[in-house]
């Protein structure tokens, strides 16, 4: 994720993750808007700074919508 934000020219203010397992947790460190799955391990729920829904209620999509709406 750092090499990448690096390219991109992004910060981590500027980057979202989501995730849910266990890999997950360093790439948690690498961005202010840091999401766990709500069926992610537990330790991935703690390293994230929000909780978002399940994966399979698509949740992704949704969330980024929802943020995309209040930069507005």
């Amino acid at each position: 994720m750092e090499i990448l934000q690096q390219r991109l020219g992004v910060s981590a203010e500027e980057t979202m993750v989501f995730g849910d397992g266990l890999n997950d947790i360093e790439l948690m460190t690498r961005a202010t808007w840091s999401f766990a799955m709500r069926n992610a391990f537990d330790e991935t729920k703690q390293a994230a700074r929000f909780i978002t829904g399940y994966n399979d209620d698509d949740a992704v999509m949704t969330t980024i919508e929802q943020v995309l709406k209040l930069q507005q």
